[in-house]
């Protein structure tokens, strides 16, 4: 783990990992998921000619929380990680509630940004209806709290301190509620990584998830004005989010490519890894659904 200090004096934690001479690609990890969530192996990131920067958004792992942030209030943190790497220009992804972010940092940056990927995403609360796409109970009810953030907070750091002493059953948890992510959850190579990157997700009693879903009620800018590629994947067993999300996010965003995954669940994109990358660093018109 490295650290890099932002404004206020805050701290950003990140890793960087796969090829060193790589294209950057800059993964925004889910909410409630951490910088560690990605592909264990180091050697598959870097064999796909990916060199992968993760980072702890604030609350979470080993990053200093910003309370009441916003989506782009994101943004100067990427910069400031990049800034640190002297990386000029990255694709940036994101999965699940990442996306949202990743589609902020793609708005704010520009030409700074390339391409953009993104499996699972969240789609914006502003359409009727969207908001009851969220199909996990959990989820739902953390939304129903949003005139009661003291509740929902106190109710996030027992839980968070509870599953972080009992994380393999945590991740056993996850694989029974979410019959389309079992594959993914029991699989022996990734089981371990979700263990871990769950562990630093607890880290800090769950603020920077809750923080996350409370700037989801308001973007602060409109899809429709990023302006980069964006390579969409959406799996159609997902348990957590209803596949429409994602076809109305891909509806709004200018240059949309969707790819689908029959069979795969929310998490699905850490099974298909190769696929998901390799899109990001090759021509943006691969061969997919349109």
């Amino acid at each position: 783990m490295a650290v890099v200090e932002v404004a206020g004096g805050r701290q950003v934690a990140y890793e960087v990992g796969g090829a060193p001479d790589g294209i950057p690609v800059f993964l925004q990890h889910g909410t409630g998921d951490s910088r560690l969530c990605k592909h264990p192996s180091n050697e598959l990131t870097a064999s796909i000619g990916v060199r992968l920067i993760t980072a702890d958004r604030p609350g979470v792992g080993g990053s200093t929380p910003r309370k009441g942030r916003s989506l782009l209030d994101w943004v100067p943190d990427v910069e400031a990680v990049a800034d640190a790497l002297q990386v000029k220009s990255f694709v940036v992804a994101g999965h699940s509630g990442g996306a949202p972010h990743a589609l902020a940092i793609a708005k704010v940056l520009g030409d700074r940004v390339s391409k953009i990927g993104l499996a699972a995403p969240l789609a914006p609360f502003d359409e009727p209806g969207t908001k009851a796409l969220v199909k996990d109970s959990d989820l739902k009810m953390i939304f129903r709290l949003e005139r009661m953030k003291w509740l929902a907070t106190g109710v996030a750091k027992l839980e968070a301190r509870y599953y972080r002493k009992h994380l393999r059953s945590f991740v056993q948890r996850c694989a029974k509620n979410w019959p389309g992510d079992r594959p993914i959850f029991t699989d022996p190579v990734l089981a371990p990584m979700f263990e871990t990157e769950f562990d630093a997700a607890f880290a800090k009693g769950g603020v920077g998830a809750l923080d996350d879903m409370w700037a989801f009620l308001d973007w602060g800018f409109d899809p429709a004005d990023v302006a980069q590629h964006v390579e969409l994947f959406v799996g159609d067993a997902d348990d957590i989010l209803d596949p429409v999300m994602a076809d109305r996010l891909a509806a709004r965003l200018p240059d949309c490519t969707i790819h689908r995954w029959p069979g795969v669940g929310h998490y699905g994109v850490y099974g298909r890894w190769e696929e998901f990358l390799g899109a990001l660093v090759r021509h943006p018109r691969a061969a997919a659904e349109t």
